[in-house]
This record gives structure tokens, C-alpha cells and sequence, in this order.
């Protein structure tokens, strides 16, 4: 009998004589590969009334046809279940394969017979019930098998966590390729690749190497040049093999870099097999494409920082130029990769540059991966998923996944994913959303802006909101929703509230933790990616609980959340009124208030009295003062606009809601409306203002602002094809597929609108099809610099139309 501990890095089953197993891949402590093999029956449960010892007899002869094959049921036992509120005994269904009980739950439907937990993971299903934590130390006891496999293989009958807190520091490799790209289009069945990149480090020591095979001259030691494309693709192999990566991560990789890597390999009959079991690599495209390997994690940066980073993040793009310049502060390689076609053609000379270029993109991706890879290894203690799988998860799912971890604990059964018609019907549904107390336009001096800490969180906690908990029947008439004719248990916890106090909890004793350690001037990262990690799952709950595709789908439960969320920030503002201070405005879970002649002190003991009165997880704090701040009006009405506004807090500005925020206003109306809130909030001189607007004005009109200023993006949000309407991005968006570029929903398409005749549509060119100067001057200043001033210089005393007459006028609207 063998002992060994490892790290548990990947999970994969295979059938073998009929019965299913489980493959736990993973490293020693000494750095040696492993993989763990254990026979597991994946199972679901059926739902019975009464005596379940008949149905239980019918069930262990119950069968079904499937491509002439009989599926049988492996064995049956008896299980009781909490079924939200109630408990309840189920006939748990043990299969051979996991693959079965779909098939084995649509013959027991047709019987009239409830099925559960029959699309859970089969994977999943086994780390759930073996209390088994991905990147963890695991001990396994077992005896070796003889398999064909790259890594030594232990048929275990024993597997345990050995030290949940002990987390692999994997061995990350980052790639990149270039194609051959003349047509501008995706085409791996004609196009090949032309070089591809690696980077990592060991111990700080940089391992970069570029793979080509276009030979010229080069004093680049990084660079190996291979004899045609063929070779470059074993050479990628051989790379892979003797660098021996825990990851192997790219940036879009899932869907450009791998699935262009087989498409290109199968056209030379060369095998992909880097999986860990000698396995190729699997590209699927179900819905969007992921490419994996066995044993061997496959990262994409992107697919992490689009799903969950990227929702805090300020980069209106998520290139990787765009997300490692705000990440890192690095850039891509400075030069046009269109060009490289050519280049490779009949410039070779110029190879050398494009060489830098994939290099520098590997290394980015790379930094990205390490930067990002304590929130990942947080997230997967947290949720108890691989990180192949949990690196692709939305927000939704991340919540799922938790549950779904924690269901265990409560001895939950597992709600199943609603059917077709269920998410139709959910999708009509609505709910009263936040409550908006709107400003009235105006500048401000001394605001104070308070926030409650989480409160959709904390309200679910502190108001045992859950599906369990609804109108249960010892609480009925009792303590009801403010504005509601629904309440929620007062005896008995629901499962939501406890996994969210315990969320909460957590992360409040991790903040204590980072404060005391940045005292001590001690690396505070993987407190910061846990705090994030439990602060992204804690936050998510409540727009999962109203997600149509939730397994815990609840209406009441979400519409009751907004509803406490509206009875607190109003009473709030209220005892705000009563205790002398004046409400500027009031959004969701914060209010500003703006002090008059009181002082901070009186607004802390104001503070201190509200959090005195709160339930036991909610608190209101005080986010920042502000010595000046801006709120806007609406296009028509005295009223301010919700959620724009800018505040000022001494040193710089935090601006809301505006175009300076937004994808779809060009780089110019963003700085223009940037520089005219400084000369308003920083400096208090709207002289100032004025003059840089005119100054922007006349270049404008001079034909000298450069193009990159002027560049419009507009996100492509279906297939071109099903635009009834069609706006100038669409049209740009057709061009671009004239040309061969690939063009795909959700794509954002920048373009320029041209001087001429013609509608604007008409006008809208791609960036590089406009000459610099030949731009429409007039477009730009009544559809971009207008609109983006005139809301800010109309609460300065300028009316809305003084700012668009043509005629002679003063102020602002004269220079016009």
C-alpha cells in the first residue's frame, strides 16, 4: 500500500468495464506528476410519496433503451433530504455511468416520478462528497496501476484533504501565435501560423522563446528558427514537454490561439497529445468555445477578466493592451501587426519587430495570469471548483457553484435547472427596483456621501431571506415586507442567510487582518483576492435569486431585498432631515448629504445613532467628503439626472454617469467634458471652461485633431443579419466583412464619421479608410462636444438653447 501527498490540479472520469472513475491529476510535494484513479458511482435522487420500499423494487428492475443498448439502474438507497423547508425521504439511484441518468430521468418522467441532482457534474459530484478542495494537499493511500499514461498512475482507496490552507504555487507558461493575416480574417484552414511566443519565470529568472521559420538576420538569442510550419507545431509540443507547466494560459486562447493550433496541426496529421494521459486536445463549441487538456490546466486570462475582473474594472475594452495597460501599466508591443503579412512576404528584415511583438504579448498575458492568480486560487477554495472550470464561470455561476459546494453541509437537495418554458416564463417577470431620491442640479459645497456596507447581502442576513423561508406557516401575519404581503421565517434560518452571515463574517474578520497587516507593512495580496473573492460571491446572491436560469430562482425573494433596500435608505433620509443636515441625493444603498453649518463631528454622531439602530450585519458608512460636487439636469425638467454626477474631493474627481465613462463617446468628448468638470470643481473658473471648449471648437473645425481623438465604438449586440435598424456601426461592421475581417456579436466596432454628403451612416468608414483631417467637423461638435458640455454648463447659468443658436448671442452659445 502506497501513501502519497499532492496537489490537486485537475479532474477528469473515464469508463472503464462498464463502471465510471474518477481522475484526480496533480504534483507532489517534491514536485512529481500524479494521477489518483478512484472507482465512484455518480447517483440522483427520486422523488416518492408514501412507502418507498415498492418503488424502490420497481426501480432496481427499471430500465431503458438506448442505441440498442439496455441502461440499467447499478443499485438504490434509501436517503431523507432537506427539500427546501421540508424533509423528505428520496430513493437515491446509483448508475454506472454518469452519462445514464439523463436518460434513466426521461424514462422515469414518462412514470409520473420527480428526478434530482441528475445534472450535477459528475466530477463535482465526487469532490463535493470526498470534501475535496482543487490547488489543496490531498492524501491519497492506494497501489499503482499499469496504464498507459505520461504520469504515473494510483488506483486509491483512500482519499482525504490533508491541508486545506497549503496551496500549490503552480508552474505557469504563457503562448501566444501570430498568423499569416493578408486577408484581415480568421482562416485556419488557409493561413499558418507564423511564429509563436513563450514566457514564464522560475525563481525570477525569465524563460522567453519565439518560434518562427522565416529565417533573417537577428542578434536575439529568444528567437529558433524551425524549417515550416509543421516544425513549428512539434516544436510548440516539444516546449510544453520539457518546460513542464502546471498552466499553460493564453489571452483569448479558447478561441482563437488552441483551436487555430488543431486546425493547423490536423492539416500535417500532427497530434496534439499534451494531456497529461497522452489525451489531444479537446475543443469544444457548444456555446463558447473552450479548448482543454487533460491533467494540464488550460487558463485563459481573458475568459477570467471578462466574467468576473472586468466588472470593476475602467478599460471600456477587454483587449489585452486595454486590460494590461489598467492592470499593469505595461502596453503591447508598439507596431501595426497588419503589416506583418508583408513583412513575412517580402520584408523579412522587418521580422525581427513582429518577433518583439509576440514575445511582449506572452509576457503580458503572463503577468496578467500571475497578478490575477491569487484571486483564482481564493475562488476555487471558496467554491470547490478546478480552474479550468470555475476561470469561465459568470457571476451566476460563481454563486451556483457555491451553493451547490455548501448544499452538503445543510444535507440540501439540489433544485434542478428550470426547463424551457419555466425560463420563458421568468424572463416576463418584473419587480420594483431601487429607490432614486433625485437631486436637484446644482453645484454643491461640502458633501458628505454615506454607503450601507453590502446591504443586499446584509438584508438577506439580517431578514432570513431565502425560497425556504417564504410564508412559512409558524409566521404568518407577523413581521411582513415593508410594501409586501409576503414575510419570512422567524424561528428557523434559511439557507441563504446562514451561508451569507457566514460570507460576511469572514470577510469582515479578513479586513481586520489586511488592516493589521498593512500597519505592519506586510504583503497583504492574498487577503486582498480572499476579500474580493467573498465580496464577489456575497454581492452576486441577490441577482442570482432573480436570474432567470437559477436553480434558486425566487421573485418574492429578490423583490422583498428591494423593498427592505427602500424602507432603509428612506428612513435614513429621513433621521438625515431630522438631525439638521440637508439630502442632495439618495441612490439604492447611499446617500449625500451636504453639511450647511454643521460640522464632520455632528455627521459621525448622526452615523453612529443610524448604525445603532440597524440589524446585527448592516452598517452604514461614511464613504468621503466632498468640498465640491455637480449634479446635473435631465434634457428636459428642473430635476437632476440620475447616477451623473461628479464629485471633487480635494485632489481628484470622481465622475458618474457621464460621457467621460461611456464606450460610445470618443476620446475627444471625453477630455473636453474631463477638463471643463477640473476648471469647474478644481479650479472654480468657468472662464476657463469656456475658453478650452472653443479652443476644442476651432481645432476641430482647423482639421486638426488627430484620428485616434475621433474614433466612435459602438458593440455589435447580434448577428449583423437580424438589424432592422441600421446604424453606422453596422454599416462599418458589413464593410469589415467585405473585407474579410471576422465580425461577431457582442464585437466593437470603431469607426470614423467622414466629412461629405450624405446621411451619417453614409459617411461611417472604418479608422484606417479616413485620411487625417477628412472628418465631418460639424458631426463632432453638435453630436459630441455639445452634448457632452451643455448639461454641465446649462446648471452654470447657460441655457440649452443659447449653447445651439446660430444666432448672435453672449456667452458660450455666441462663440457657436
Amino acid at each position: 500500500m502506497v501513501n502519497i501527498s499532492f496537489y490537486l490540479l485537475d479532474v477528469n472520469s473515464r469508463i472503464k468495464d462498464g463502471r465510471s472513475y474518477i481522475y484526480l491529476y496533480g504534483r507532489t510535494k517534491e514536485g512529481q506528476k500524479i494521477a489518483v484513479v478512484e472507482q465512484f458511482d455518480s447517483y440522483f435522487y427520486v422523488e416518492g410519496k408514501g412507502d418507498l420500499s415498492a418503488l424502490r423494487k420497481e426501480l432496481d428492475s427499471f430500465s431503458v433503451e438506448h442505441q440498442q443498448k439496455k441502461i440499467e439502474i447499478l443499485r438504490t438507497e434509501i436517503e431523507q433530504k432537506n427539500k427546501l423547508n421540508q424533509k423528505v425521504k428520496f430513493i437515491k439511484v446509483f448508475v454506472s455511468n454518469p452519462e445514464d441518468r439523463h436518460l434513466l430521468k426521461k424514462g422515469l418522467e414518462e412514470k409520473k416520478l420527480n428526478c434530482f441532482e441528475f445534472d450535477i457534474p459528475y466530477f463535482f459530484q465526487y469532490l463535493k462528497d470526498r470534501d475535496l478542495i482543487p490547488f489543496t494537499l490531498i492524501q491519497a493511500e492506494g497501489e499503482y496501476l499499469k496504464e498507459k499514461s505520461k504520469v504515473p498512475l494510483l488506483l486509491v482507496s483512500k482519499v482525504v484533504t490533508e491541508d486545506s490552507e497549503n496551496v500549490i504555487e503552480p508552474r505557469i507558461l504563457s503562448f501566444d501565435i501570430e498568423t499569416y493575416n493578408k486577408e484581415r480574417a480568421i482562416i485556419p484552414e488557409k493561413n499558418p501560423i507564423l511564429m509563436v511566443s513563450f514566457y514564464s519565470e522560475v525563481e525570477e529568472k525569465p524563460f522567453q522563446k519565439v518560434i518562427t521559420w522565416k529565417r533573417f538576420k537577428t542578434n536575439l538569442k529568444y528567437i529558433d528558427f524551425v524549417d515550416g510550419e509543421d516544425k513549428l507545431i512539434r516544436k510548440f509540443k516539444e516546449v510544453i514537454d520539457n518546460y513542464d507547466p502546471d498552466i499553460i494560459t493564453g489571452y483569448f486562447s479558447d478561441v482563437f490561439d488552441l483551436p487555430y493550433l488543431k486546425k493547423r496541426a490536423e492539416l500535417y496529421k500532427i497530434d496534439l497529445d499534451l494531456g497529461w494521459d497522452y489525451s489531444e486536445l479537446l475543443v469544444s463549441k457548444k456555446e463558447d468555445a473552450i479548448s482543454r487538456f487533460t491533467g494540464l490546466i488550460h487558463l485563459d486570462v481573458f475568459k477570467f477578466v471578462r466574467n468576473v475582473i472586468g466588472k470593476n474594472m475602467k478599460t471600456e475594452s477587454f483587449s489585452l493592451d486595454a486590460v494590461s495597460n489598467e492592470l499593469l501599466g505595461y502596453k503591447k508591443y508598439d507596431i501595426n501587426i497588419a503589416n506583418l503579412a508583408e513583412a513575412w512576404d517580402s520584408q523579412p528584415e522587418e521580422l525581427e519587430e513582429f518577433c518583439k511583438y509576440n514575445l511582449q504579448d506572452s509576457y503580458l498575458n503572463y503577468e496578467l495570469a500571475v497578478k490575477l492568480m491569487p484571486n483564482l486560487q481564493e475562488l476555487v477554495k471558496i467554491i470547490g471548483w478546478p480552474i479550468f472550470e470555475l476561470s469561465r464561470m459568470s457571476f451566476s455561476k460563481l454563486v451556483e457553484g457555491y451553493i451547490l459546494k455548501r448544499s452538503s453541509e445543510f444535507n440540501l437537495l439540489i433544485s434542478n435547472k428550470p426547463t424551457y418554458k419555466e425560463v420563458e416564463w421568468r424572463k416576463k417577470q418584473t419587480y420594483q427596483g431601487a429607490f432614486v431620491y433625485e437631486p436637484q442640479p446644482g453645484l454643491y459645497e461640502n458633501i458628505l456621501v454615506f454607503d450601507f456596507r453590502s446591504l443586499y447581502p446584509t438584508i438577506i442576513a439580517s431578514h432570513n431571506i431565502g425560497p425556504d423561508t417564504l410564508n412559512c406557516h409558524c409566521c404568518s401575519g407577523k413581521e411582513k415586507v415593508p410594501g409586501k404581503k409576503v414575510w419570512f421565517c422567524q424561528k428557523r434560518k434559511s439557507f441563504f442567510s446562514r451561508i451569507l452571515e457566514d460570507l460576511i463574517s469572514r470577510r469582515a474578520r479578513i479586513k481586520e487582518m489586511i488592516k493589521a497587516k498593512k500597519q505592519k507593512k506586510e504583503d497583504i495580496a492574498l487577503l486582498e483576492a480572499r476579500s474580493y473573492g467573498l465580496k464577489t460571491i456575497a454581492n452576486s446572491f441577490y441577482g442570482y435569486m432573480g436570474f432567470f436560469a437559477a436553480r434558486w430562482y425566487c421573485l418574492d425573494c429578490v423583490d422583498s431585498i428591494t423593498a427592505y433596500a427602500r424602507d432603509y435608505i428612506t428612513r435614513t433620509m429621513v433621521q438625515a432631515e431630522e438631525s439638521g443636515f440637508k439630502v442632495v441625493y439618495g441612490d439604492t444603498d447611499s446617500l449625500m448629504i451636504k453639511l450647511g453649518n454643521k460640522t464632520k463631528k455632528d455627521a459621525l454622531a448622526f452615523l453612529d445613532n443610524i448604525n445603532s439602530s440597524l440589524p446585527e450585519f448592516m452598517e452604514l458608512e461614511m464613504e468621503g467628503f466632498y468640498p465640491r460636487a455637480i449634479f446635473v439636469s435631465l434634457k428636459s425638467g428642473s430635476s437632476g439626472a440620475k447616477k451623473k454626477y461628479a464629485l471633487f474631493d480635494g485632489e481628484k474627481i470622481k465622475v458618474v454617469g457621464f460621457e467621460s465613462v461611456r464606450r460610445n463617446w470618443s476620446e475627444l468628448a471625453k477630455e473636453t467634458q474631463e477638463a471643463v468638470l477640473t476648471f469647474i470643481l478644481k479650479d472654480n473658473d468657468v472662464d476657463k471652461a469656456i475658453n478650452y471648449i472653443h479652443k476644442v471648437v476651432s481645432k476641430l473645425k482647423e482639421g486638426k485633431v488627430k484620428l485616434d481623438k475621433l474614433v466612435l465604438k459602438t458593440q455589435l449586440t447580434r448577428p449583423i443579419d437580424s438589424y432592422e435598424s441600421i446604424g453606422p456601426h453596422v454599416v462599418v461592421a458589413r464593410k469589415m466583412l467585405e473585407k474579410g475581417y471576422e465580425v461577431f456579436p457582442g464585437m466593437v466596432i470603431h469607426f470614423i464619421v467622414s466629412n461629405g454628403k450624405g446621411l451619417v451612416r453614409e459617411r461611417a468608414k472604418m479608422v484606417e479608410e479616413v485620411k487625417e483631417g477628412d472628418y465631418d467637423a460639424d458631426y463632432y461638435i453638435n453630436n459630441q462636444i455639445l452634448p457632452a458640455v451643455s448639461s454641465i454648463l446649462t446648471v452654470l447659468g447657460y441655457n440649452e438653447q443659447d449653447l445651439f443658436k446660430d444666432k448672435e448671442q453672449t456667452g458660450l452659445g455666441k462663440y457657436f
